[in-house]
């Protein structure tokens, strides 16, 4: 059977107002940039590392252990162009963990977001520190480490020798703890900047050509790699290695090595430290004389010491009992229990506004205004606004109402079409 003849009841619909690819693209960028006003430092993992012809270095700075929702790690891709990239002083490869200090905008032409870099450095480790490792590896070859070549420090020095700056806070440190058990004999010498290790070799050397101590301290206060680096020479290396007079490298704090540490025949954490053990020895004897001192006193004392401790004990345990302790121990678990059952509340009440969240968005997506958005229409007959879901529900002068994702449309049956169950319309 022929197909009959259908009324169209589309109306025309109004073209949407779309924004071009660059309003976009200038919108996120301004967004980029009013969140990023300024350059910042930003640390994580190199990968993906290339070296262009052009001399741009592009890479992606990766999070060691943030993800997204499908595990996959967090990438931010980098671009470091040659005439910023000149001064660095190592290869940047794949796996190193560094610190870079750039601009976060965008790369319009692949619309994504980057960060021009301004400067790079090795987390943790900078272009002093591969120069200390290479000097490292070199003296410890020609077995400058080795304990065997190390000499033995005087356990009762009698003359100790400083090697110092003697406007440092270090050299105040030892001269409390020298004074009066030894003879202290100074050094001065720049400890820092330009110069330092030269002046510190040649103290030295200045020490051991007039024997002016049993053994030498060579050192200085904290500071950074920066501050430090004089002991970090070849020179000052040599120079301690040279020397007749034992030597006790004391430089920066406990966690602070430096090359003299290791040429040293004694490394000390601080220069605190290196006076403290020279006198440990002398000290030691003093405290065993005042030890055997003590002991006669105490036996002198006898039974009335310790019945005197006897009823400090007996104090302290009535101290204990008394109620008043006891309550503030009352309320002070009470204030923990009090605090934990707020960050208990406080947790159930986030979970519950997720759950809601995610309850809201699976319900709008269900929502049938949703579907219409999809191209459907619902069509309602009137006036009862009852769903007509068959043709056969309507005749021909009926008045229907059509909702549409935007707007309704008002229409009158002019002719009713049934489906047959083979597609033909009757």
């Amino acid at each position: 059977m022929p197909l009959s003849p259908t009324v169209d009841t589309t109306t025309r619909q109004t073209a949407p107002v779309a924004l071009t690819v660059g309003d976009v693209v200038a919108r996120i960028r301004g967004l980029i940039e009013r969140q990023f006003p300024s350059p910042l430092w930003i640390e994580g993992q190199l990968s993906n590392c290339s070296y262009a012809s052009s001399g741009h270095i592009y890479f992606d700075l990766a999070d060691e252990q943030a993800t997204d929702r499908r595990g996959q790690r967090l990438l931010l891709p980098c671009a470091f162009f040659r005439g910023l990239n000149q001064a660095l002083r190592f290869k940047l490869a794949d796996g190193m963990k560094v610190l870079c200090y750039g601009e976060v905008t965008t790369y319009e032409a692949k619309g994504q977001y980057q960060l021009r870099i301004l400067r790079v450095e090795p987390k943790g480790v900078g272009a002093l520190q591969v120069a200390f490792e290479q000097l490292k590896k070199r003296l410890q070859a020609e077995g400058l480490f080795d304990p065997a070549r190390k000499r033995p420090i005087p356990k009762l020095p009698e003359r100790v020798g400083i090697v110092t700056s003697l406007t440092g806070s270090a050299i105040h440190d030892m001269l409390i703890r020298l004074r009066g058990r030894v003879h202290v004999v100074l050094v001065s010498a720049k400890v820092q900047g330009e110069g330092a290790a030269k002046e510190i070799a040649e103290a030295i050397r200045l020490a051991n050509s007039r024997q002016i101590a049993d053994v030498l301290i060579v050192g200085r206060g904290g500071g950074s790699l920066e501050d430090l680096w004089a002991f970090n020479e070849e020179a000052v290396a040599r120079a301690i290695v040279a020397s007749r007079i034992p030597v006790i490298s004391a430089v920066g704090h406990e966690d602070d090595w430096t090359i003299a540490d290791y040429v040293a025949d004694l490394r000390a954490s601080t220069p605190t430290h290196a006076a403290q053990q020279l006198i440990q020895e002398r000290q030691q004897l003093e405290d065993t004389t005042r030890e055997l001192i003590q002991q006669l006193l105490d036996s002198m004392d006898g039974y009335g010491q310790e019945q005197a401790t006897r009823v400090e004990a007996l104090s302290e345990q009535l101290r204990l009992l008394h109620p008043r302790l006891q309550v503030d121990g009352y309320f002070s678990r009470a204030r923990q229990l009090q605090s934990l059952l707020t960050q208990g509340v406080g947790y159930a009440l986030t979970h519950a506004e997720q759950r809601l969240h995610g309850l809201a968005g699976r319900l709008q997506a269900l929502s049938p205004l949703a579907v219409l958005g999809r191209g459907y229409s619902i069509t309602l007959k009137l006036p009862e606004r009852r769903v007509v879901t068959a043709a056969s529900a309507c005749r021909a002068g009926d008045e229907l109402e059509t909702w549409l994702a935007q707007g309704r449309i008002i229409s009158t049956v002019a002719r009713l079409l049934s489906q047959e169950p083979h597609g033909h319309d009757a």
